[in-house]
């Protein structure tokens, strides 16, 4: 039964339909190549013209080499490729209507104080300039080093709800975790609570059916699926919502790696033990994450909320609590900067001591992997904790693949004994950490939608070094004397790498 499910499954009919439209595409053009040489002439240069074209955009050489080298290889077929998947152009009336609720939402949010972050301020400074939201000294932020505590902690605070709940998430499947969450939506929605959910379409493919969407508005719950895949080839699909946030009366919020799906709470085991991590944010701070829940939302939508009754909320003032950050990424043309990217490496970059980072895909870019090489050859204690269970073999082949450059510098790797390590953080000289839903990888950096938290001088940040320490204990690192991996290995995989941004 299962098998039938995934033979034909919507994520196996979208995989096929995909590549029968790749097919259709390259195999007219192969042959029309091979029997009329004027064929073969333009083809040879319209590769020429989009290589030039290529090389002349402003892009990152780790975007341009995989095109140049597919428009050598087969020029016709790269030019239609291209054409479709390179650079995906979201209508200019979505453009407008992100940008406009933006500008709306913008209007609300609470003023803060830049100074809290003190020796940080300038990494903060650049959160604030490019993602548009401001950093607080007056808001609360806590740890959870599991699902599980994560979940728990959600669960109590739904309950509490009394004005509206806000919940936007990658991958959401039905299981115990969204049973019981949804158990406490459709409660609040029937005693007149706002719920609003978004998921992404293309990130519950294989958990959720395609009108899932319709069952839940039926329970008075305002849903939409992010993107939805329409089985045409287009680059826009690569703009997926990664983000995870749940806003509970614009007093609560939550971020971080869970999303929901029972392998996140370890109800269901796939690969050993799933580690995760998450943070809730209590006080002024919430704003930044109910702004980016309605940016998204009404633009998918196309709607425009009534934004003021969403931000009037009297939120407690904490003191002494640190200086909290949040903020949200996102592909070109929403987003001018890969803001994700740079937080990590502005992170980096300041480290005095030590630099903890755990992630569950390293398929870094030349900027990040000098950053990390860098450190750790000026002195740096730089550890970063990969998954010794992967979820996706060819994506660790990948990321092993760069084991022995970053051992070369100094950089000490380890992979998590226990399964799967999801978690997206990193901590820095017990003074500055980040947890949120970003990737170190080309997909998180440049196609989706993110989110995350960096917080300075908070009392949280003990507990993800004591999260840190715990991990590495069941950890093993990974130095040049017991790393395997054959040379016939490591030239696919970085083959493969070569091609990462086409991903």
């Amino acid at each position: 039964m299962r098998l039938l499910k995934r033979i034909f499954g919507r994520g196996a009919l979208t995989v096929t339909l995909l590549i029968l439209q790749l097919l259709l595409i390259f195999l007219p053009l192969a042959f029309a190549q091979q029997v009329f040489w004027p064929v073969q002439v333009a083809s040879y240069a319209l590769g020429f013209i989009l290589a030039v074209y290529i090389l002349n955009r402003k892009e990152y050489p780790e975007f341009k080499i995989p095109w140049l080298i597919l428009t050598f290889l087969v020029p016709f077929f790269a030019a239609m490729v291209y054409a479709f998947l390179a650079h995906p152009k979201p209508k200019k009336s979505d453009i407008r209507f992100l940008n406009d609720v933006n500008a709306r939402v913008s209007e609300y949010l609470p003023k803060s104080n830049q100074d809290g972050a003190k020796e940080y301020a300038g990494a903060s400074l650049y959160i604030s300039g490019t993602s548009r939201l401001h950093g607080y000294s007056d808001s609360k932020i806590d740890y959870f080093p599991t699902g599980e505590a994560f979940w728990k902690d959600l669960l109590s605070e739904l309950e509490k709800a009394e004005k509206f709940i806000f919940m936007e998430y990658f991958v959401l499947a039905n299981g115990v975790m969204w049973e019981e969450i949804y158990k406490i939506l459709k409660e609040k929605a029937s005693k007149g609570v706002e719920v609003r959910v978004l998921y992404d379409d293309i990130g519950s493919l294989k958990t959720l059916k395609s009108n899932f969407y319709k069952k839940v508005r039926k329970d008075g719950i305002n849903c939409y699926k992010f993107n939805p895949f329409r089985f045409i080839l287009s680059g826009i699909y690569n703009n997926r919502d990664h983000r995870k946030i749940t806003v509970i009366d614009g007093k609560v919020c939550y971020t971080g790696g869970a999303n929901v799906a029972d392998e996140y709470i370890n109800v269901k085991t796939r690969f050993g033990y799933w580690k995760d991590s998450s943070v809730k944010i209590q006080g002024a701070a919430v704003a930044n994450f109910t702004a980016l829940f309605l940016m998204l939302f009404d633009t998918t939508a196309k709607k425009l909320s009534y934004y003021p009754k969403y931000f009037e909320a009297e939120n407690q003032v904490f003191s002494d609590c640190g200086y909290v950050h949040p903020f949200g990424d996102g592909p070109r043309p929403y987003y001018s900067e890969q803001i994700s990217e740079n937080n990590y490496l502005n992170l980096i970059n300041a480290a005095k001591n030590y630099v903890y980072i755990s992630t569950p895909y390293l398929i870094c870019d030349y900027t990040i992997i000098t950053a990390l090489r860098n450190a750790a050859q000026r002195g740096i204690d730089v550890r970063i904790i990969i998954p010794a269970i992967p979820d996706k073999k060819t994506i660790y082949a990948m990321t092993r693949s760069l084991v022995p450059h970053l051992l070369e510098a100094g950089v000490k790797i380890y992979k998590y004994n226990p399964g799967f390590i999801h978690s997206k953080m990193l901590l820095s000289d017990d003074c500055a950490a980040y947890v949120g839903t970003a990737n170190l990888d080309y997909r998180s950096f440049v196609h989706h939608y993110e989110c995350g938290a960096a917080f300075f001088y908070a009392p949280a940040i003990k507990d993800v070094k004591a999260d840190f320490e715990g991990i590495l204990k069941v950890s093993s690192e990974i130095t040049s004397e017991n790393f395997k991996m054959s040379k016939a290995a490591r030239a696919v995989s970085s083959i493969i790498s070569l091609f990462s941004p086409m991903l």
